[in-house]
């Protein structure tokens, strides 16, 4: 199939030739429906240049002008509307498609990827799918009451003060309606990914401790930073497929024909950076056999033993006399190294995998996450809510993003968080006392990582065992380990 540019033809006759899936709108049938895939070799068009001009396995749904009319058809019912196509992911990994989307030592620019959201089945431990998104079309970043809006579409930035952060986003998606398609899996496939930090119950607790109560900290992490990516990369584990998606919202476009035309065109950009000719290389990264032998260091803490033991005991009276409900009480450990946080996450996902993880780079901070607990769960209006109680703020610090969530919100509402209890934090910002390495055959510079854990405080708690689980192998050791691992295999000494 030639390869021809979409301005020298009709939008019908263009339309006709460009490689397109899964733009049909989800109905209602009385009978099974079983999806049947084509695989065939297609060129790309013109426009997205040379590293795309080689052939690509492609699953197929239905004809080009099916789609074409589909689109049409979905964009009277709805102003958001997935395009989407389809690759074998025999020959892509979630790392290296990262990698393609984000370039080594870009550590600035919003992105992520979540892992093992989902089992892939009752006999697997072994997640479902991960997801990969990068380039934001919009930002919503909080700080106590200020929020800073960052339209990247429109070129434009609007700041507020507000009681409550979350009405931003929540008026920002007041006019969506998305058609979901067929062909898309049943995950998160566009929408808000961010974090909030612990500090946000603060918002609905103003009487009991109002942000103006709050000690200062250094860290200037945002208390909230959702992004809106319209561009995402979903690999389906199961199938072996990758779906890559791009979402057009047609209220940026002055016609259907003129959203599809675009939309065809991000889409098959997006599809070139991930089947680039020449892939990002990637340090194999050799694991050895006694990685559980590192030693790890949690010698600098927020908390000395002693206070640590201390707020045990306070908490405890405080438990017994009703003032507050069973808490937990946690500690604050720093890190420096010369590995960078993509190479911990990596060195993460070997020495504690769990049911969710998260590379998270925000405003300010670059989160690495494994959380084995879900904090809410919505899905076609079924909410389930997890660790949530209602209790009395009682101190004065900040936890930042500790106890607090990551994950996303699609298009369509559904929602996925996951608590913040096993995370580490790099802050980005500018700093004056870090070292920079010419060891490697690269520039390093030193990174400080936050690490926090803690435990439940409970009527009946022990302080000295308290104390110990916050190192223990379950807590913040297994951080550490995932630095000591990252050391050892990306760094060289």
């Amino acid at each position: 199939m030639q390869a021809l540019s979409h301005r020298s033809m009709s939008f019908s006759d263009w339309v006709a030739r460009v490689p397109v899936t899964g733009v049909s709108v989800r109905r209602s049938v009385s009978v099974p429906c079983q999806r049947v895939f084509k695989c065939v070799s297609l060129a790309a068009p013109s426009y997205v240049g040379n590293s795309a001009q080689r052939s690509r396995t492609v699953l197929q749904v239905s004809s080009v002008k099916d789609n074409a009319m589909k689109f049409k058809e979905a964009s009277r019912n709805g102003n958001i509307v997935p395009l989407h196509t389809c690759i074998f992911s025999d020959q892509l990994t979630p790392i290296l498609a990262y990698r393609c989307l984000v370039k080594e030592g870009d550590l600035e620019g919003p992105s992520f990827v979540f892992e093992s959201v989902v089992p892939g089945s009752q006999d697997s431990s072994v997640g479902r799918y991960s997801i990969v998104g990068a380039q934001p079309c919009m930002e919503v970043v909080a700080k106590e009451n200020k929020v800073i809006t960052l339209d990247h579409e429109e070129g434009l930035r609007t700041e507020e003060l507000v009681q409550d952060p979350m009405v931003i986003p929540r008026r920002i998606a007041e006019g969506w309606k998305p058609q979901l398609t067929d062909e898309l899996p049943d995950i998160f496939c566009g929408g808000w990914v961010g974090f909030f930090s612990h500090d946000m119950v603060r918002c609905v607790g103003k009487k009991k401790l109002p942000f103006s109560k709050v000690l200062d900290d250094d860290s200037n992490i945002a208390d909230i930073h959702l992004a809106l990516y319209d561009n995402v990369i979903v690999f389906d584990h199961v199938e072996q497929k990758v779906h890559v998606i791009h979402w057009v919202r047609l209220n940026l476009h002055s016609s259907v024909e003129k959203a599809f035309v675009n939309g065809m065109k991000r889409l098959e950009i997006l599809l070139s950076r991930v089947q680039d000719i020449d892939p990002p290389k990637l340090s194999p990264g050799l694991v050895e056999s006694h990685i559980q032998g590192f030693g790890s260091s949690l010698s600098k803490s927020n908390m000395a033993s002693a206070a640590y033991k201390k707020g045990v005991v306070q908490a405890k009276q405080q438990i017994l006399a009703g003032d507050i409900f069973p808490n937990g009480l946690s500690e604050c450990f720093e890190r420096r190294t010369f590995a960078d946080p993509f190479e911990v996450y990596r060195a993460f996902r070997v020495v504690n995998p769990s049911p969710f993880m998260a590379y998270l780079q925000a405003r300010g901070c670059i989160l690495v996450a494994s959380s084995l607990e879900i904090l809410m769960h919505a899905k076609k209006n079924n909410i389930m809510l997890k660790r949530v109680k209602a209790r009395e703020l009682t101190d004065e610090s900040r936890r930042g993003a500790y106890g607090g969530g990551v994950g996303s919100v699609s298009f369509t509402g559904d929602t996925e968080i996951a608590l913040n209890h096993r995370t580490i934090v790099f802050p980005t910002g500018n700093r004056y006392d870090t070292l920079f390495s010419y060891k490697d055959d690269k520039l390093r510079r030193e990174w400080i990582a936050y690490f926090q854990a803690g435990d439940a405080i409970v009527a009946d708690a022990v302080p000295e065992e308290k104390q110990r689980d916050c190192e223990s192998e379950s807590k913040a050791a297994t951080l550490a380990l995932a630095v000591d691992l990252a050391e050892a295999v990306f760094v060289k000494k």
